[in-house]
């Protein structure tokens, strides 16, 4: 009897061992497990990490190569393969394809910005409003020029001292500041992709976008995509050997089918071709992309302004 008993005992020590041990052996698989899971997360994200890495450099070589000299629009240069799975893109143009704000904010100046606020669906009155409104944050004096725009009081008001600084922009983010931006932001969320604060003034015809040229000349859409058409040559792509650039601003009037007092005005603002170069260069590593673009000193000589862009951001659709 005592015999059967201890066989007793020494079973369920052993089962008791038995079940000791397959918890351990759960416990390491679930930490094996765990730290497999760990390292391929970790291996995961360093590959991340060298294909952002990767994408950013050939997005460099190509600003590298459009910033020589020697570097025209449409150059070969500016697309190439670096692998089956790594290439860049790079587009030259010129900041002149958007509109200088500050260039705008003059007495002069001012309809222009109002026909371009209009043609995104606002009233005259408060495209006059709004236009009046930037331009009170420009003028050294804190008279306001209109009932709806904006002085030191109302800013002072909004909790904004010191506002406005009774100078030009000195970047896009200061225009969120002026009362009433935040009308334009909800019907333009890209209202940015308009403007800048570089450049001589006036709009290249050669580079501007239709919407552009359509909103500030006044011309009707269909007709500034027309000119952009014939513009792009027969492949009706930019940058191409087939391209055809308008001449003479002239030329742009009549394929705007814009003439009389009205031709006489668009034609103050537009140039043939602006002096400050914009690259736009993007690098692809596999599936991931990084944007870049670069304004250069006038003559090409430096750069004034670099910075980093996502893909639904590119103004030149790369």
């Amino acid at each position: 009897m005592s015999s059967l008993h201890q066989h007793r005992q020494n079973s369920a020590s052993r089962g008791s061992v038995l079940l000791a041990l397959l918890c351990l052996v759960a416990v390491l698989s679930f930490v094996i497990i765990s730290t497999v899971g760990v390292a391929q997360q970790h291996g995961g994200q360093q590959q991340a990490r060298l294909g952002i890495i990767r994408a950013r450099q050939l997005a460099e070589m190509g600003v590298a190569v459009a910033a020589h000299p020697a570097i025209k629009a449409g150059d070969p240069l500016l697309r190439r393969s670096v692998s089956g799975i790594e290439h860049y893109q790079t587009l030259i143009s010129t900041e002149e394809a958007r509109l200088n704000l500050n260039a705008l904010l003059t007495d002069a100046g001012l309809p222009v910005l109002e026909r371009v606020f209009t043609s995104w669906g606002l009233l005259p009155a408060d495209a006059q409003g709004i236009a009046t409104t930037l331009l009170d944050w420009v003028d050294p004096d804190d008279l306001k020029r209109r009932p709806d725009s904006a002085e030191k009081l109302d800013y002072d008001f909004q909790g904004l001292k010191g506002m406005p600084l009774n100078r030009p922009f000195q970047n896009l983010d200061e225009v969120d500041l002026v009362p009433r931006m935040m009308e334009i932001s909800e019907i333009r969320p890209d209202w940015r992709s308009f403007f800048t604060l570089r450049g001589n003034g006036r709009l290249d015809v050669n580079t501007a976008s239709a919407e552009v040229l359509a909103a500030v000349t006044g011309a009707s859409l269909s007709n500034a995509e027309q000119l952009v058409q014939r513009r792009n040559g027969l492949d009706e792509m930019a940058q191409t050997e087939d391209d055809l650039l308008i001449e003479s601003v002239e030329e742009a009037m009549t394929l705007l089918g814009i003439g009389g007092q009205e031709a006489q005005e668009a034609a103050a603002v537009l140039t043939l071709a602006g002096q400050t170069k914009r690259i736009e260069s993007v690098g692809v590593a596999g599936d991931v992309r990084c944007g870049i673009a670069v304004i250069l000193n006038g003559g090409g000589q430096g750069i004034a302004e670099w910075k980093e862009f996502s893909l639904e951001e590119s103004p030149s659709g790369l």
